[in-house]
């Protein structure tokens, strides 16, 4: 693994977190979220936000002392065996036909509602930036953070513009119910459990620790910085939802923003958010990829998968691998143009594995780290034990993803002895 590229430093690395984390979240959760708890959301975002800071401790604090392109599922590893390393690996990479599918429709949601695309043309768009994505990547880790740095500062200059103009209008100095009684539960907990995608690519920016310069010092300042910026972020555009009542319905949950620069800076503003909507989305769904690609390098280095997927190309990109992740997001865009299906339901899915993967690696936390580091690790697992919880049914989901990556593990490794042999 050592044959990857060390190029990024806490900039970079600041512009492909930030460009991650807000991805698709920041342009639908606010309105859904809003939707769900009305005034309470912003006691969900502020809930949220806490529980989210002991876990992003606890990755960075990992990540410095291991960095590895298996990310998560090296942690594991350390901490317990290579059972549970490979456990984990599945089950971050059963995210694949998940993640990168809705933060892609989403950022292709804002152009089809500028420009008034059919579900066909929408597909088409869909299509054709997943195969831009990929000749982009080609070009490896450096061209990638770059680009992604570059549409994280323009997209926070968006947004600066947006909170600013509404803040100069009076949507900060309308007073906010932050009480709350047992009842409130009711909409509040469904509320964090949705707002926790806002917050999910901590772990995806873990498999790029091996390719920081400095990992130890700038690979926490990379995830507390981001952390802070979304966090603040979210919470004002939370705000401002409000204030201008843009959510309500699933059209405008998808579209709120464009709904909210619409009123506030006329038909131009509309035409420019929908575009920065558009690149964001793309870099958030292009660290994913690149993401999961690196995950199937390290599990073939470790005979998990076969040979083919370590093959790299001259920039140190896992060709093979890369192709797979964008051949699996491609068929569940052709599903989707099929069937059809709702964001809200699939978003909550991903967050239901999300979550578990956040708890094993609160769990190798306890185990490997010390003092102070420990304690974080303890309340990040009590913490990802009650978020997952809240999911309720959907839990299900993974506990037979358990059982599926049990039975692929032991037939795999089965043909594997049998070869041996």
């Amino acid at each position: 693994m050592s044959s990857l590229t060390k190029s990024l430093n806490v900039y970079q690395g600041v512009g492909i977190l930030v460009s991650t984390l807000l991805g698709s979240s920041i342009f639908i959760v606010p309105a859904m979220a809003a939707s769900l708890a009305g005034e309470k959301s912003i006691i969900a975002w502020l809930l949220t936000l806490l529980c989210i800071l002991p876990v992003a401790f606890t990755f960075s604090n990992l990540a410095a002392l291991y960095p590895s392109e298996g990310g998560t599922a090296f942690f594991i590893r350390q901490a317990f065996n290579g059972q549970f390393e490979r456990f984990t690996s599945w089950l971050f990479l059963a995210a694949m036909p998940i993640a990168p599918p809705i933060i892609l429709i989403t950022g292709i949601s804002y152009l089809g509602a500028l420009w008034n695309l059919n579900e066909f043309q929408l597909f088409l768009a869909e299509s054709f930036s997943l195969l831009a994505l990929f000749i982009i990547n080609r070009y490896g880790i450096n061209f990638m953070s770059k680009l992604n740095t570059f549409i994280t500062l323009v997209t926070l200059a968006v947004l600066a513009c947006l909170i600013g103009k509404a803040g100069l209008a009076g949507a900060f100095a309308r007073p906010i119910d932050l009480s709350m009684s047992w009842s409130d539960l009711g909409i509040v907990i469904p509320a964090v459990s949705l707002i926790f995608w806002c917050f999910v690519g901590i772990e995806a920016v873990v498999h790029l620790a091996g390719s920081f310069k400095n990992v130890k010092r700038d690979f926490p300042l990379t995830i507390l910085i981001s952390i802070g910026i979304v966090g603040g972020l979210c919470i004002l555009l939370g705000l401002i939802v409000l204030k201008y009542h843009a959510y309500g319905n699933p059209v405008l949950n998808a579209n709120y923003m464009v709904f909210l620069f619409n009123i506030l800076f006329g038909s131009a503003g509309k035409i420019f958010v929908a575009v920065m909507a558009f690149c964001t989305c793309l870099a958030a769904v292009n660290l994913y990829l690149v993401s999961f690609s690196k995950m199937l390098y390290a599990m073939s280095m470790t005979g998990a998968l076969p040979e083919c997927f370590q093959k790299l190309n001259k920039m140190s990109v896992p060709i093979p691998a890369m192709l797979l992740c964008y051949s699996i997001v491609f068929l569940t865009l052709l599903v989707r143009q099929l069937i059809g299906f709702q964001l809200e339901e699939l978003i909550l899915y991903a967050n239901v594995i999300f979550m578990a993967v956040y708890l094993l690696a609160s769990l190798a936390g306890v185990v490997l780290l010390s003092g102070l580091k420990r304690g974080m690790a303890c309340l990040s697992t009590l913490l990802c034990s009650c978020l997952f919880i809240s999911l309720g049914i959907k839990c299900i989901y993974v506990l037979l993803l358990c059982i599926g990556v049990m039975i692929i593990d032991y037939i795999w490794y089965h043909h594997q002895r049998m070869i041996q042999a």
